[in-house]
């Protein structure tokens, strides 16, 4: 027993001694996707607060137009990602930076164009930049799967997702310094803040500290693409430990669009209904995550006292963050032989179980221990379950494969974002005392939803395991 115990700790071990030998690439591939998800979510995570307040759209406006900039990226995929992995890892970066950057600086420019010329600006930037992000997300994983081999791709995989984790901490900083002391700053008050210079300069061209905080995501993803250009070098791409033949020799097909549409759906995860049950009877658990942008800031900027509204983005994206950048690779290491199947039934539930803890109504105690609990259940599934997407994925069909793993993503998001606005106009409403609001029951109806998912995979696990592949 000492000896298994020893095997399986130098294993612990040797898993993340073996990522130190990977190419550079991977790195810059990594870093690439960390920095710019940093950007992402820094604008997702007050983009119903922009919407809603700054623009003066309303709560059930702002949830629809968020839940379709996010279905876009998803949807994006199944097209414009699957295309553009043919065209190298290097060239699809660096293009998914540079539209990202211009849809970023059309978006936090809509505030000063006037009602017509925002609704065009926010249109415009929510379609360029869910298509830099539909490529940048395949594209990257994409990269981890070609720098890494069969002993480091669970660990490539669960690291991406972990850094990026990290990424939302740091934004989450940085917002939460940035957006109220820019705020007071409009409003005549003290900042109350360090950086007073840098405050100043941003409170000169932002309306508002939601503004400030969209501005400097622009700065952020310009950053990441500049840095990538110089560090991306095609010799430093050229390293690749298993080289994706579609973008090798990237070939333009000349059979008719029919028989086109048939070879992309034929043999591939459609054809194999218990996969597409799996993949689906996620969406219910899916719709939580869609919750962290569509209603937790809102809910905690309304339901709970000014000296937590104004350090929201601790909350939101600090402690689930975090305990994603610590539980994943840990998780992934320790599980990595475990069943994904029994990993999906156990995360999701642990996922959907705390939702219950916020039907007794605002305490800051128990939302603490809300986001610790699902961020665990997170890190138990979520990583293996791309894992699993992309290693079923032959040359070349690693978009299309991660584009049907994401599609619950693309109907959480869809669907989520059509009630999210009006559930929080109805138990959450602005400018409301919070002992007249009925959050318990918002996150009641939220949590039966999401306990469908646990329920369904677990009644169904003979018939799913039965035809699905167990090599992972």
């Amino acid at each position: 027993m000492a000896d298994a115990f020893a095997s399986r700790l130098t294993d612990f071990w040797e898993s993340f001694r073996d990522l130190l030998k990977l190419p550079r690439a991977f790195w810059y591939v990594v870093g690439a996707f960390v920095v710019e998800c940093m950007a992402y979510f820094g604008v997702l995570t007050l983009m119903t607060t922009y919407l809603s307040s700054d623009l003066g759209w309303g709560d059930a406006r702002a949830g629809i137009t968020v839940s379709v900039f996010t279905m876009l990226v998803t949807l994006f995929m199944l097209g414009v990602g699957s295309y553009a992995e043919r065209f190298g890892l290097r060239r699809a970066i660096l293009f998914a930076l540079g539209i990202s950057v211009l849809g970023r600086v059309l978006y936090s420019s809509a505030a000063g164009l006037g009602s017509t010329g925002a609704a065009v600006a926010v249109i415009a930037s929510v379609v360029v930049v869910a298509m830099g992000s539909s490529i940048l997300q395949p594209v990257c994983y994409s990269g981890v799967k070609q720098y890494t081999d069969l002993k480091t791709n669970s660990m490539g995989y669960g690291l991406i997702y972990a850094l990026m984790n990290l990424g939302i901490v740091g934004i989450g900083a940085l917002s939460a310094w940035l957006r109220p002391a820019v705020q007071n700053l409009k409003e005549g008050k003290p900042s109350g803040a360090p950086g007073e210079a840098v405050l100043t300069f941003f409170s000169r061209f932002s309306g508002t500290g939601v503004q400030a905080v969209n501005w400097a995501c622009v700065g952020i993803t310009a950053l990441t693409f500049i840095l990538f250009l110089m560090l991306m070098t095609r010799r430093a791409e050229a390293a690749k430990v298993r080289p994706d033949t579609a973008s090798d020799s990237p070939t333009k097909s000349t059979l008719p669009l029919g028989q086109r549409l048939k070879e992309f759906f034929a043999g591939g995860p459609f054809s194999n209904p218990r996969f597409i049950f799996f993949i689906f009877m996620l969406l219910p658990v899916r719709t939580l995550f869609a919750h962290q942008w569509l209603t937790m800031p809102q809910y905690i900027l309304r339901a709970y006292p000014q000296g937590v509204a104004d350090r929201m983005e601790w909350l939101v994206n600090w402690i689930n963050p975090a305990i994603i950048f610590v539980g994943v690779p840990v998780a992934t290491a320790l599980t990595r032989r475990v069943n994904v199947y029994t990993m999906m039934v156990l995360g999701s539930l642990v996922s959907a179980l705390p939702t219950f803890l916020l039907a007794g109504g605002p305490s800051l105690g128990l939302l603490i221990t809300y986001l610790v609990i699902f961020s665990i259940g997170e890190a138990l599934w979520s990583a293996r379950f791309l894992e699993y997407a992309s290693e079923l994925a032959p040359p070349g069909r690693i978009a299309q494969y991660m584009g049907l793993a994401n599609i619950p993503w693309l109907l959480a998001k869809g669907t989520t974002g059509l009630y999210s606005g009006w559930m929080l106009s109805r138990f959450c409403p602005p400018d409301t005392p919070p002992e007249q609001m009925h959050t318990g029951a918002l996150w009641f109806i939220y949590g039966c939803i999401a306990l469908s998912s646990p329920l369904g995979l677990w009644l169904a696990r003979k018939w799913v395991q039965s035809g699905l592949d167990h090599r992972r």
